[in-house]
């Protein structure tokens, strides 16, 4: 292993042709701007997906090395911090691919994910087969895509219906009072709409819209008391893809962030999932996708039920 980070090492200074056999990626020298372990859950990510076998090993603190192989395709890949939000892979291939082809699509594949255009990946293995319930997947068109304008920038992210007079629910940490923003709904759909309430401590946002009857998730019926280990499923519109649904468990206690409290969750939580609804097996609603941890994409928090009843009944704490 202490030759493979030589290798790297002497690469960054000369360039060109590993001692392993491999071609050093062009611009494998690029800094990326997001954590090394987000990185590194990127790209293996990415590996996985294109069917590789991936090895993880660490060299030395704070490295990370990748080991990938399939048919005629091999990787190196080290992974290494800059700072505490930036970090820099070295990235060797050899293969049939062509190198520069092969480097190039996983460069865009990590820059388009940190951009949030990348299209979402294959689930993990472990979830590949296991059944959405049919109630879930009656309650796909109460979700919604939302889009707005944030310090002079276009961002997107999800909601939901939660009154068919004209109510969407959402996460509020990109928006401001009465900012107009335009709703999209699963068939295509798209009206403006505008915020009605904002409360940034809890973090969510109540949007009006022209009311069309749509199909809402009924408040009344959801569930506040989740299990350890218990399945639950969202519905968003991340990376802009609308009707998106994402398997979790539930798999840690509710914890205090910044004086609120959130479910801990194993859930694909990718750029513009914030505000998609989660359900329980029933097709109950037990909470909404507040965001991922920093640094890894499975990793999220999810505002429970009780914090949305109070926001909507105006309640302070």
């Amino acid at each position: 292993m202490r030759l493979i980070i030589a290798c790297h090492l002497a690469l960054l200074i000369t360039g060109g042709t590993s001692a392993l056999g491999g071609t050093l990626c062009p611009d494998a020298q690029k800094q990326f701007p997001a954590p090394a372990s987000e990185v590194v859950e990127i790209i293996s990510g990415w590996l996985t997906g294109q069917g590789y076998s991936v090895r993880r090993d660490y060299p030395r603190p704070g490295y990370v090395h990748l080991a990938a192989w399939k048919s005629q395709n091999e990787w190196e890949i080290t992974v290494r911090p800059q700072s505490a939000l930036a970090s820099v892979a070295t990235m060797i291939h050899e293969g049939a691919t062509p190198s520069i082809q092969a480097c190039r699509r996983l460069r865009e594949y990590v820059d388009g994910y940190l951009l949030g255009t990348t299209p979402i990946p294959p689930p993990r293995a472990e979830r590949r087969h296991q059944t959405v319930p049919t109630v879930v997947l009656d309650r796909i068109e109460t979700a919604v895509c939302i889009h707005a304008r944030s310090r002079q920038q276009e961002v997107q992210f999800s909601g939901f219906v939660v009154d068919p007079d004209g109510l969407v629910l959402c996460t509020a940490h990109d928006l401001t009072g009465r900012q107009r923003v335009t709703v999209t709904f699963y068939d295509g759909v798209s009206v403006p709409g505008i915020v009605a309430r904002l409360d940034l401590r809890r973090d969510l946002a109540l949007v009006e819209f022209p009311a069309s009857a749509r199909t809402f998730v009924s408040l009344s019926s959801g569930r506040n008391l989740l299990g350890m280990g218990e399945s639950v499923f969202s519905i968003g519109c991340p990376n802009n893809l609308r009707g998106t649904l994402a398997l979790g468990t539930i798999n840690g206690p509710p914890r205090l962030v910044d004086d609120q409290p959130l479910w801990q969750v194993e859930m694909d939580i990718y750029p513009g999932s914030s505000g998609s609804p989660v359900f329980d097996a029933r097709g109950q609603l037990v909470a909404m996708v507040k965001g991922r941890y920093r640094g890894t994409s499975t990793v999220g928090f999810l505002t429970p039920l009780e914090t949305i009843i109070a926001f909507l009944l105006n309640e302070n704490e």
